[in-house]
């Protein structure tokens, strides 16, 4: 048992699939943080469960520091089989993206049994869970294609950027967590239920080596290269799973590697803070459109014509655009990506505790109605 009481997972589990996980990390200039990474994944409880070694690919994309032997030192005398990869992007690759598409690329080329193998890919400033591996093939092992793992911010670091930012931290957190408890009860997935959370970011994502070849790998991104690749995957039919047993912890730097990163969304919420201007978020009722929006969509494979007409009429769209160019309909993953996809510069324009609020309120009408039927 950890310490929260929840279930500390050991290795594949019984009967199930013999998987072989290979970790991805790109990395620039993160002497500093890349030894807390690496000693968290050779404290895994795979490890203990099966004995076996875990690759690790890190790429060190335009580094001149010493991330080099600050892994190497990490990794001496560990079960941890270390790949890095030194490269100079030109300065239009050099990114992230590029830097995460080489090392998924390169792990998917160190197992041959892409049946087997899982890839996971993480943040150089990042120390997963001791079952984070575990967890991620747990959830793979009950169907998922691809999880996203829950996304836990350093305490003590946040600490320091004072009261006004943790009350802030504090309550995007319960705003994100009730717009999540919201969609599941207009728009239920059968492979993503309650409990479940929205983050499927690059500090922690597991995908099936063979779905990652499926969709021709992780775009090279400048920005958002891991939101691109999680539409990309669900685009193409496959199941993504939150996994709330599946925990990243991530540092709360204001100063990143990546522009639009974590880093620059907290040095944001940092100067609102200190200026004292209002909290806004997305509008619950922006929200509640959009899962009944995705409802719709996905019930739209499931009507007769005269009942497509009225869901076309009902989302604003031409009969035309829920068809592919044969007349046939198009699948409800195709049509969700396309219509409703993800939002993730939707405008802030309700203060979040009124949002937290009218979030509780339509939560609490929609189990009502469920009692009452």
């Amino acid at each position: 048992m950890r310490s929260d009481g929840s279930t500390l997972r050991l290795g594949t589990p019984s009967g199930g699939p013999d998987y072989r996980p290979i970790v991805a990390v790109p990395a620039c200039n993160e002497e500093e943080r890349l030894p807390a990474l690496l000693r968290a994944l050779a404290e895994q409880s795979w490890l203990v469960g099966t004995g076996r070694q875990l690759d690790v690919v890190i790429v060190l994309n335009n580094t001149d520091d010493r991330s080099r032997a600050a892994a190497e030192a990490a990794a001496a005398g560990t079960m941890l089989r270390l790949h890095l990869v030194e490269c100079l992007f030109p300065a239009p690759f050099a990114h992230v993206g590029a830097a995460r598409r080489l090392g998924m690329d390169l792990a998917c080329t160190l197992s041959p049994d892409t049946g087997r193998t899982i890839l996971l890919t993480t943040d150089a400033d990042a120390v997963p869970a001791p079952d984070w591996i575990a967890a991620n093939l747990a959830a793979i092992e009950r169907g998922a294609d691809l999880v996203g793992g829950l996304i836990i911010g350093d305490r003590r670091e946040e600490a320091l950027l004072g009261p006004a930012f943790a009350a802030r931290a504090r309550n995007y957190l319960l705003y994100a967590e009730l717009c999540d408890r919201l969609a599941c009860h207009v728009d239920p997935l059968a492979h993503d239920p309650w409990p479940r959370h929205r983050d499927h970011t690059g500090a922690s994502l597991a995908v099936r080596a063979s779905v990652y070849e499926a969709v021709a790998g992780l775009p090279a991104e400048s920005f958002r290269e891991d939101l691109a690749f999680v539409a990309r995957v669900r685009r193409a039919g496959f199941k993504l799973r939150h996994d709330p047993a599946v925990r990243v912890e991530v540092s709360a730097r204001t100063h990143g590697r990546a522009a639009g990163g974590m880093a620059d969304t907290l040095a944001q919420w940092v100067a609102e803070a200190e200026a004292g201007r209002p909290h806004l978020v997305e509008a619950p009722q922006r929200v509640l459109a959009r899962a009944i929006r995705r409802s719709l969509l996905r019930d739209a494979a499931h009507v007769e014509p005269e009942g497509l007409a009225a869901i076309a009429m009902r989302l604003g769209l031409k009969p035309a655009e829920l068809h592919d160019d044969d007349g046939r309909v198009l699948p409800p993953h195709i049509l969700v990506e396309r219509h409703a996809p993800d939002e993730p510069d939707a405008p802030g324009t309700v203060p979040v505790l009124d949002a937290i609020a009218e979030l509780r309120a339509l939560i609490g009408e929609d189990e009502a109605r469920e009692h009452a039927a």
